[in-house]
């Protein structure tokens, strides 16, 4: 009789196997949204658990599909605890029907806030992009996304605006969703009357803001092209600028994701010219992706780690996710006296404020 592997063995050689298989997940909940599979379930309702011909004809109407197929993708999604699988079972213990339902994390994928990012990550520009990341470990002048298509992200997306406006989606809805959760949580904004968001986009992030502290006055600023499309918002005044050069001036200065699209270098210029346009009691409110010093494998320590090899992938040298010593040191070196973490978001996001004095 042959001896079983230990149990010990069974999961690593599993987890091995799960690690190099793994590109299925994200493929097939992209195939399910394109699908319109997740917005059908949430269309149907809170309580709803159909059949898979049900959500076929709810997602596809007059539409010939392969229903093996697509029971087949919405297994694996129950798999992952995307989907709540319910089955019936005759009196022979054989499965007599299967119905779905949204779990939690499926939600996200009907309210828009990550399905625009899903379908920016999965598309055939991007996934090429995973092709080159090894030649920028050879050479760190390469970035593996110009390297793929011969411009950067942002230049492909003005040569694809259809994924161009997926991707200002998957921004937009990924701040909504964050932005509510910081805003549980941070009080900073308490005692500020002149609020300055530093690569704002279309401001979703100060209408939050304002809306929830109306003492607030926004700046929003951006560049030109991006301050030309957005919309008028109560209390937020666009201005257009290059943070490069400088930033208009506010009892404190906002910025949401930017410092880990930058190298040092450039991430000390912009913070030197926050710290010029500040006075004496100013600080900067910078949200970002916090890198473990040390992984511990719960919270958001893998995400943070997963997050920063986007950046590697998809931004121009230099981009990275930082640890709250490296944000210390860089806002040091920009003149701010005190750099300190206030708070975080799901072990993953952190406030960190940079202040003028101690």
């Amino acid at each position: 009789m042959a001896t079983a592997a230990s149990d010990f063995s069974d999961k690593v050689r599993t987890d091995a196997l799960q690690l190099v298989t793994m590109s299925a997940i994200p493929g097939a909940v992209a195939a399910l949204a394109r699908l319109n599979i997740f917005q059908a379930l949430g269309r149907a309702g809170d309580d709803a658990v159909l059949t898979v011909r049900e959500l076929a004809a709810l997602a596809l109407p007059g539409k010939a599909i392969n229903i093996t197929y697509l029971a087949r993708l919405l297994r694996l999604m129950a798999a992952k605890k995307v989907l709540r699988e319910v089955v019936a079972v005759g009196d022979d213990g054989d499965v007599t029907e299967r119905r779905y339902a949204l779990e939690p994390i499926g939600r996200f994928l009907v309210d828009e806030a990550f399905l625009p990012l899903l379908l920016t990550f999965q598309s055939s520009g991007f996934l090429q992009t995973w092709e080159h990341i090894h030649e920028s470990v050879l050479d760190d002048s390469i970035a593996p996304f110009t390297r793929a298509h011969g411009v950067n992200a942002w230049e492909y997306f003005q040569q694809n605006p259809e994924l161009g406006v997926t991707f200002n989606k998957a921004m937009a809805g990924h701040s909504e969703v964050y932005m509510r959760a910081v805003l549980d949580v941070y009080r900073g904004f308490e005692h500020v009357n002149v609020l300055v968001d530093v690569g704002g986009g279309f401001g979703s992030s100060l209408r939050l803001i304002t809306a929830k502290y109306p003492h607030v006055k926004g700046i929003n600023f951006d560049l030109p092209q991006v301050i030309g499309a957005c919309p008028p918002l109560p209390a937020v005044e666009h201005v257009s600028g290059d943070m490069f050069k400088s930033v208009p001036s506010g009892d404190a200065i906002f910025m949401k994701h930017i410092l880990h699209d930058w190298d040092d270098e450039s991430c000390i210029t912009i913070l030197k010219n926050c710290h010029q346009a500040l006075p004496e009691y100013g600080k900067v409110i910078a949200v970002n992706h916090v890198l473990p010093e040390i992984i511990h494998f719960e919270g958001g320590d893998h995400m943070a780690v997963q997050g920063d090899i986007h950046m590697l992938a998809f931004n121009p040298s230099g981009a990275c996710e930082r640890t709250e010593r490296d944000f210390r040191k860089l806002g040091l070196a920009a003149g701010f006296k005190q750099v300190q973490t206030i708070c975080t978001v799901d072990n993953l996001l952190a406030v960190t404020e940079f202040h003028k004095t101690v």
